[in-house]
């Protein structure tokens, strides 16, 4: 009888070091514990599912032709207090979006400028900051205030649509005959199999 007290007890205590140690080396990290290691990421290339928030192969590489620390505007949305500087970002040599790193907003460089066609832009849910962490609370009437770098001006934009597609969507970035902004980033939380997709128009 003793021995088996003793033999549970020597196994509960090996299982709960284990769990210590995994918990340590970062094997396994609840969302808040993996959220507070990956805050302040350097500048350098993305690694796994958020390297590509979508794959554009056979676009040709503009990285050198954008200025990383070029900021266009500052988006805010009221409902989520968000606000964050906006970069124009194109495409790596792989065809994989280039994307502005920490509590910062990319503006895919083929798309229209903002305020002349379909204005395409990307934020991280889950990691540096995750600025559109929320993006998917956003529902039709939900305000977007986007303030342009160049002349100061303010511009308040209207949610008309929420939707989510697939990661190979690329379709959201086509241009389009009205002025729109397109929002997306990778979801679920954590996950990040699909896509969400905000569209908002001028108010």
């Amino acid at each position: 009888m003793k021995r088996n007290v003793i033999a549970v007890l020597l196994i509960v205590a090996g299982v709960g070091l284990m769990g210590s140690a995994a918990f340590g080396l970062g094997i396994f990290s609840p969302p808040a514990v993996a959220k507070s290691l990956t805050a302040g990421i350097p500048a350098g290339p993305m690694t796994g599912q958020h390297r590509d928030p979508l794959s554009l192969a056979g676009v040709q590489s503009s990285s050198a032709a954008v200025d990383p620390n070029t900021r266009v505007a500052v988006l805010s949305i009221p409902k989520l207090k968000v606000q964050a500087p906006i970069y124009e970002r194109g495409v790596d040599a792989t065809g994989n979006m280039v994307i502005a790193h920490g509590y910062a907003i990319t503006q895919f460089l083929y798309s229209a400028a903002i305020g002349t066609g379909n204005t395409v832009l990307y934020g991280h849910d889950d990691i540096e900051g995750s600025v559109f962490g929320r993006l998917a609370d956003l529902g039709p009437g939900d305000q977007i205030v986007v303030t342009l770098n160049s002349s100061g001006e303010s511009t308040v934009w209207r949610v008309t649509a929420r939707t989510i597609v697939a990661p190979n969507a690329v379709k959201i970035l086509d241009a389009t005959s009205d002025v729109r902004l397109t929002l997306f980033t990778c979801w679920p939380t954590w996950v990040d199999t699909k896509r969400v997709v905000i569209t908002a128009v001028p108010a």
